[in-house]
């Protein structure tokens, strides 16, 4: 594959005839505008069915996914938004002792949209804050993160119930948050 340049270019796919399959034309102004270098940053389509042409129907990838994903899904693949979206906790009890059995939290997200920046946060039942697991970090349209039960500082929390509040914000400085509970649990 050739290298292309950072600030705009043009992508032409042809196949053996030299016929034109595709072409794109691309700029650095397409890229996600909080990102603050979109050095080693894919674009990536969409909607694989929408015009490839369609400035809005490309994004800069994840970083949740090292910000390319060459040879896989795109990050922010999303062929048909379905609208809505949030996050979900199959098993809110999780028992973090090392056991091989339910030994962490898996916190999934998936949103109709690319454009969102996420922090998540984890507050014990006095609302005291335990560990922040991301901060300021460009999600996919869907992915997960998984919280081991240890906090800040490096130490098992203890037994009792806990608040995820997962918050994601666009470009335009609108934030939604999402709130959901779990239990660590344990032998006592």
């Amino acid at each position: 594959m050739p290298s292309y340049p950072n600030d705009e270019g043009t992508v032409v796919l042809i196949n053996r005839s030299n016929i034109i399959i595709d072409e794109f034309e691309y700029n650095e102004e397409m890229h996600f505008p909080l990102l603050v270098s979109n050095d080693g940053v894919s674009l990536e389509r969409l909607n694989p069915n929408a015009p490839t042409n369609k400035a809005n129907n490309w994004h800069s990838a994840a970083e949740t996914v090292g910000f390319g994903t060459p040879g896989y899904k795109n990050s922010q693949y999303n062929p048909e938004a379905q609208g809505g979206g949030g996050i979900s906790i199959p098993n809110e009890i999780f028992s973090p002792d090392n056991d091989g059995l339910e030994d962490n939290l898996t916190i999934y997200y998936k949103f109709d949209k690319a454009n969102y920046v996420a922090n998540l946060y984890i507050f014990d039942a006095s609302g005291k804050l335990m560990i922040q697991l991301v901060n300021n970090e460009l999600l996919g349209t869907e992915g997960s993160y998984i919280w081991n039960g240890i906090d800040q500082y490096n130490q098992k929390v203890n037994i009792g119930i806990y608040i995820i509040l997962f918050e994601v914000f666009d470009k335009d400085g609108n934030v939604t948050q999402y709130k959901e509970k779990c239990v660590v649990a344990g032998k006592i």
